[in-house]
Formats: structure tokens, sequence, C-alpha cells
């Protein structure tokens, strides 16, 4: 979610919140004998409020599977809420544990809360620039989910692209015109870079490694092709073939990107549940003792 103008009052109202949160902790621990602790009713209350303000944010992955009832919220303004109330939560979870860091079970949940937050606002930086990255890198962008198939759709273009060009040498070797004859070289060379490079880059999923993921190489690879002899008549052929080249290499740059844009997610939701089950541990811990 980009972070514009529409997040100004959740933003201001963060900001407040936490404020007048820390503002009251403050207020309460020094008049209270020994200071406040999370057991005392302020500290009991900033946990509760704390970990509904946490359920909330979890519950943005469940929103999904649910129907679209209106008095839920759209799923826009339950992102906002994921991103403000969750920071929101990691304040009021900090006066709930009197700033300390508590025993083991307190430790390893402040350390899953961390990384909680640390992925979701790497995640959320991810988001402000590598959308219009991926619109100014790719211009021939697809729907992600699409492209497996549209690279198989582009292998058999290639295949039928090929298939015209043995035709047309066919054809001039039995008219025996001048020009048009490809020799035994070239057709090795040709069939042999269709075969090992331009099929495995279309069909597969390229590598970075890969002679037709640079541009300048696979460029440089193409003119060499065009330039043996006999493939002049074919060069429309060998042009199309490239221009498919080159839109699979824009294809596996925008996976690339997504990749990198929504891995943090990998992190992101382990974290989280592991998150929730910690709390509820601490809950039940801290009840029991």
């Amino acid at each position: 979610m980009l972070i514009d103008s529409t997040h100004r009052r959740w933003f201001i109202t963060t900001v407040v919140l936490a404020a007048a949160a820390l503002g009251l902790y403050g207020w309460l621990d020094r008049r209270t004998p020994g200071g406040l602790s999370g057991g005392s009713i302020p500290g009991l209350l900033y946990g509760i409020a704390g970990s509904a303000l946490m359920i909330y944010a979890g519950l943005l992955a469940a929103l999904r599977k649910v129907p679209a009832w209106w008095w839920i919220g759209s799923r826009k303004v339950w992102l906002k809420g994921h991103i403000w109330l969750g920071l929101l939560s990691g304040v009021l979870i900090l006066c709930h544990s009197g700033f300390h860091w508590g025993g083991l079970v307190e430790r390893a949940l402040w350390i899953v809360f961390g990384l909680t937050l640390v992925t979701g606002i790497f995640g959320l930086f991810l988001q402000q620039f590598l959308p219009r990255l991926i619109t100014t890198r790719v211009s021939c962008e697809g729907p992600y989910e699409q492209i497996p198939h549209l690279s198989k759709v582009m292998a058999r273009k290639a295949e039928r692209l090929m298939g015209s060009i043995w035709e047309i040498n066919a054809q001039g070797t039995v008219a025996n015109t001048s020009g048009s004859q490809m020799g035994i070289g070239a057709k090795v060379q040709l069939q042999e870079f269709y075969e090992s490079h331009v099929i495995p880059f279309l069909s597969g999923k390229p590598r970075r490694s890969a002679l037709l993921a640079k541009p300048l190489q696979a460029e440089n690879a193409f003119a060499h092709l065009k330039a043996l002899p006999g493939l002049a008549h074919v060069k429309t052929q060998l042009e199309e073939i490239e221009l498919l080249c080159t839109e699979r290499r824009q294809l596996a740059e925008q996976e690339r990107l997504h990749h990198i844009l929504h891995g943090w997610l990998l992190l992101h939701v382990p974290l989280s549940v592991a998150l929730l089950v910690l709390g509820v541990a601490h809950a039940v811990v801290s009840l029991y003792y």
C-alpha cells in the first residue's frame, strides 16, 4: 500500500494516541508506589488494548475469506488499520511491560514482536517504490499469475517461426535461388542456438546468468545469427523470435521484482502467527502464576 495523503488522519491519530498512552503511563507510574507493573490494573488494560490491536492487525489475512459485509469495512481501510494500529500496539505493549524484558516467555515475545514490526515496516517500505519500478522497467508487463501461460504461448510462437524458417529454406533449396540457401554450418548454429538458448529461455524460468537474460549479449547473439550465410532471407522471422525473447526477459524481470515485493510476507506472516501464539502463552502463564 502506498503511503499518501489519505493516511494523514491515521498518522495523526496514531501519534496522538501513542503520545497520550505514554503520557498517561508516565503520570500513573509516578503516582504508583514502586511504579506500574504488567499485573496492575493500568498495566493489564494496556496489555488488553495492545493485544486487541494485534488481533485486529492479524485478522487482515482472514478478511479475504469472509463475505464482503459492509459493516466489516473495505480492505483498504483494514490495510490502513493494519499499518497504523499495528504500530500503536507496539507502544501499548511497551507500556504494559513497564519497559522491561520480563521472563523467558516475555523475552521470546518481545523478539518475535520486534521482528514482526521490522518485517512489516520493511514490506511497507518496498511497496512505496517497487510497483513504480516494475512499471518503469517492464514495458510489456502482464498479469503475474498468467506469466507461465504467456511463456508457453511465446515458446509455441517461436516453434512456429522456426518451422517457417525451415520451410522457407526448403523452398529456396528446391528453387535453387541465390542467397536463399542456408549452409550446413548456418543450419547447425541456428538449430543449436534455438535448442540451447531460445526454448529453455522462453518455456522455463530464465536464470539471470542465461545468455538471453542479458540484453546486450542477446542482441549480439541474434546479430551474429542474422549475419550467417543464407539467413538474410529469414531476418524477419529471427527478429520476431528476438522480440519474443525480449518480452520474456521483461516478464522475468517482473517476476523477480514481484518476488522481492512479496517475499517479506514469507517471514512476516509466520512471525505474526507466532506472535499471537506467544501472546496467548504469556497470558496463560501470567494468570497461572
